[in-house]
């Protein structure tokens, strides 16, 4: 771990703790944005997502390809 310099209003041990704290509030957040996917996505169905993202990663293709070369 990286030492950090902190001003004498916090330990080491309060950092740590406040990290794991962020971890773990990310991996619930991670888990509940999942789940609702999962449920909007049985309520939709496959074919609008599917159309959502070949849409999107058309435009990703076009934004990352570059410039056409030649004519």
């Amino acid at each position: 771990m990286v030492k950090i310099d902190l001003p004498d209003l916090y330990t080491q041990k309060d950092v740590e703790s406040a990290r794991t704290k962020g971890e773990l509030v990310g991996w619930v957040k991670g888990t509940a944005l999942g789940v609702v996917g999962m449920l909007l996505l049985g309520v939709i169905g496959w074919i609008p997502t599917l159309a959502v993202v070949g849409v999107g990663g058309f435009v990703v293709y076009k934004l990352f390809s570059g410039p056409k070369r030649g004519s």
